[in-house]
């Protein structure tokens, strides 16, 4: 991989540097800028950094520094401000016609935190729109934002079947004007259940929109959506979410913890949210209670889902091909909600189905089988 192709699960250290550029004030986020650039950082920039440039800039700008490049990031500021605004405008139509009818809509990640933690909707890029709507208003909604001549990216099933809103979380969709939402009907793609996504949704908080007025989550479900999200292997190099998680711990530091150690207690997703926390607290001094670290830490782990943050964290690293299954059953376990695997086994096949993008059991059959053999020949001597 090229640097501007290399992925992976935590930040490098130049991409450290660049963080603490964009996060703390003072002295100390100047100089990790200059040395950032004395270290060729402009020279070898991943998408990553690129997308933290201009709250890199927002950061240096309110301590009165001026650089050599300090006009470059004042462009890619209001560069990526332009471009936020424009990607509003095309979204809007959209979310004014949800909002007449009555369909309930919460805004979440990056659209949401750039109006409630970010210096302003340039401080944060963005390429999508993520929205949640309820499970039951998902058919729908994609049947008409295909007549609307929005399409569905990467992959379409035939059939629209319950089935399938049940075992995916999401999908991407791109208006002809060119904008883009990311339309969730589960709020996490580890979660597919309502009892994960009753926490997006209950006691959520009113948030205007370009005078639009929508609702968003509160920061306990945020921070937790941030931490099982961003604490996994990206082609992207993970940084924005580092950013996101100081920047609203910045903004409401007394969310409600405890409610954030019950969702990952309940829903079985320990292993992220207490990496994620504690990265944000060694690093960057979060204000993360010791409690929380404490009861996280002591929490009982299943197998799958310990082999599935592994699998999540280092996609490339060797494992068996029962190792690689176990996350898929993991995230098809969480999706029953606590219901009995054993009775509703077969409903692992589907969602292994819809994991790798197959309708039918002989395709994902024949995918599996020529993974197999890509497997034994890559063992052999």
């Amino acid at each position: 991989m090229t640097a501007n192709q290399a992925g992976g699960c935590l930040p490098n250290p130049r991409q450290m540097l660049l963080l603490r550029a964009a996060l703390s004030r003072g002295p100390e986020g100047v100089a990790a800028w200059e040395r950032w650039g004395r270290d060729g950082g402009l020279d070898h920039l991943d998408d990553g950094s690129f997308r933290l440039l201009p709250l890199v800039g927002a950061n240096l700008s309110a301590q009165g520094y001026q650089g050599p490049h300090s006009n470059r990031l004042k462009g890619v500021r209001r560069q990526a401000w332009s471009q936020n605004q424009v990607l509003f405008s095309q979204v809007r139509p959209l979310l004014e016609a949800l909002h007449a009818a009555g369909t309930p809509v919460l805004l979440m990640k990056g659209a949401a935190l750039a109006f409630q933690v970010y210096p302003d909707a340039g401080c944060r890029p963005m390429r999508d729109i993520d929205i949640l709507v309820p499970p039951a208003d998902a058919r729908e909604l994609w049947e008409k934002l295909e007549a609307a001549g929005w399409r569905p990216l990467y992959w379409r099933p035939r059939a629209l079947s319950q089935s399938f809103f049940r075992f995916r979380h999401a999908m991407d969709f791109e208006a002809p004007s060119g904008g883009r939402v990311d339309l969730h009907w589960h709020a996490l793609n580890l979660c597919c259940h309502s009892s994960a996504d009753q926490m997006f949704w209950e006691h959520s908080q009113p948030l205007e929109f370009l005078g639009l007025p929508l609702r968003t989550c509160t920061p306990a479900a945020h921070l937790f959506g941030i931490c099982v999200h961003g604490i996994v292997w990206s082609e992207t190099p993970p940084i924005r979410w580092i950013a996101d998680s100081i920047l609203l711990l910045r903004r409401f530091p007394a969310l409600d913890w405890e409610l954030l150690v019950e969702a990952s207690l309940s829903l079985d997703v320990v292993p992220y949210v207490r990496r994620a926390l504690e990265f944000l607290l060694s690093e960057f001094d979060a204000p993360v209670p010791a409690e929380v670290l404490t009861t996280l830490s002591g929490a009982a782990v299943s197998a799958s889902t310990a082999a599935g943050f592994a699998r999540d964290s280092d996609p490339f690293a060797a494992r068996s091909a029962w190792q690689d299954l176990l996350p898929f059953y993991a995230r098809w376990r969480r999706s029953l909600g606590g219901a009995s695997p054993v009775y509703h086994a077969a409903g692992f096949v589907r969602h292994l189905e819809y994991a790798f993008g197959y309708e039918s059991a002989w395709g994902l059959a024949r995918h599996l089988t020529r993974s197999a053999f890509r497997r034994l020949a890559g063992r052999r001597p």
